[in-house]
């Protein structure tokens, strides 16, 4: 059985140890049955558009790279950490974004990463039907932790701080999972990178 913690809750990750042992954190929610047509698009009223992101941190806490869902952020430096490329609608079943992490390739230096999901449409997460985020097994695609992106809190919020995923010496694996799902001021948070390394530890 998984061990998979509650939110605030840090656990040793339960990954595969096989392959490159990857991990995979996702989002995915159902696109809008309304059809919001050209005027829809012109007036900012389009589909619901979230976005999965990657901070990443070294030991002290310092950020160091990023992937996202551009073109430039697709990869980080050592091509371990990935994205799955953009997706504006949320159609179809299963995971809509994606970042893979080969956890058995990253380089010694990279110690956490931090997961996030923003909102790009003109949207609050209220807005959008079942918005949800996961950390996976990229072996088997065993779910090791769902995070619904909904809530209170989530009625006026346009990011949600997924998870973390860092260097733990007493894990058996090597990694502990934190279950963050905050819905943070994004008014008050002047830079994600500082920001975010609150979750580091």
């Amino acid at each position: 059985m998984i061990n998979s913690p509650e939110i605030g809750q840090k656990v040793p990750l339960e990954h595969k140890r096989e392959a490159r042992e990857r991990i995979i954190a996702g989002v995915s929610w159902d696109a809008r049955e309304d059809d919001v047509g050209v005027i829809g698009r012109l007036t900012g009223d389009s589909q619901h558009d979230l976005d999965i992101n990657c901070y990443i941190y070294d030991k002290n806490k310092e950020f160091i790279d990023f992937v996202g869902s551009e073109v430039q952020d697709s990869m980080d430096e050592s091509e371990t950490i990935y994205h799955s490329g953009d997706d504006q609608s949320g159609t179809g079943d299963g995971d809509d974004e994606f970042i893979s992490a080969e956890l058995a390739r990253v380089p010694d230096h990279v110690y956490a990463l931090v997961f996030i999901v923003e909102i790009r449409s003109e949207h609050y997460f209220s807005h959008v039907a079942a918005p949800t985020s996961r950390i996976a097994d990229g072996y088997d695609n065993k779910t090791l932790l769902e995070m619904p992106i909904v809530g209170r809190e989530s009625k006026e919020s346009t990011a949600f701080v997924m998870s973390c995923v860092q260097r733990k010496s007493d894990s058996p694996t090597g990694w502990q999972l934190y279950n963050i799902s905050e819905f943070p001021n994004v008014s008050e948070i002047e830079d994600w990178g500082t920001y975010l390394s609150q979750f580091v530890e």
